[in-house]
């Protein structure tokens, strides 16, 4: 797709605010899985999301392995998915899953990005990180290795402040800490390069499809190409979150 194209700096492949968002991508639904475009982010139906610029993808399933997103898409006439054929190393996804209420929070809210890649042995590999995992595997074909989002301290209210430095600091306390933590945007960074030489000792040479799983009302803002890893300031106006 991407294989006879000039590629340097960034390479985007989704971005909610655009006017297909989708257009490179498949979607596969099924069950009760439901993907919408939240294109107000500052009413009432995106208060996870205010301040981020632009609408949102929203997906949302009970089953995780069988609601995706892949890309590039297939055509109807090919037998096989074409290549993405993306050489740059470094792939980000923007990526949110908001605040669930007390009964949602009794359900598993996941998600995983499986990203597949060409070496310079020809050999075909694969690279799954997800929320789920807790140790990293490495096999022929595939290595898999866990995924945690960050989350952002809350404003102390006052019954807190009120609380003695013992009982407010107590590290045991691990529901308080995370009651003390709200959800926050996220933006994650798989150097494909680096972990293909480390996992395989061969060369990247192009990234040839990414799928992405999402659970219980995960948000997707943008998923890129860069060519090398960079912070949010250095990103151009366009791609960044917050603008």
């Amino acid at each position: 797709m991407f294989r006879n194209t000039f590629q340097s700096g960034f390479i985007s492949i989704l971005y909610a605010s655009g006017s297909h968002p989708l257009q490179l991508w498949d979607i596969h639904l099924e069950d009760d899985g439901q993907m919408r475009l939240i294109k107000d982010t500052s009413d009432g139906d995106g208060d996870d999301a205010n301040n981020v610029s632009g609408p949102l993808i929203e997906m949302t399933c009970s089953n995780l392995s069988q609601n995706f997103i892949i890309c590039p898409f297939r055509l109807e006439s090919s037998p096989e998915r074409p290549s993405l054929g993306i050489t740059l190393p470094v792939l980000y996804l923007t990526i949110y899953m908001p605040e669930r209420t007390k009964e949602q929070q009794q359900q598993m809210n996941h998600f995983s990005v499986e990203v597949t890649v060409l070496d310079d042995k020809q050999t075909t590999r694969r690279f799954r990180c997800s929320t789920f995992q807790s140790t990293t595997s490495v096999k022929a074909d595939i290595c898999t290795f866990p995924l945690r989002l960050t989350q952002r301290p809350r404003r102390l209210i006052r019954e807190q402040l009120l609380l003695s430095p013992l009982e407010h600091d107590n590290p045991h306390q691990s529901n308080e800490q995370e009651d003390d933590c709200e959800p926050c945007w996220n933006r994650v960074c798989i150097p494909l390069a680096e972990y293909t030489h480390k996992t395989y000792g061969t060369k990247l040479l192009e990234t040839k499809h990414i799928q992405i799983h999402g659970g219980r009302h995960f948000h997707l803002n943008r998923v890129y190409f860069a060519e090398k890893q960079v912070s949010e300031d250095e990103l151009p106006q366009e791609l960044r979150l917050f603008q």
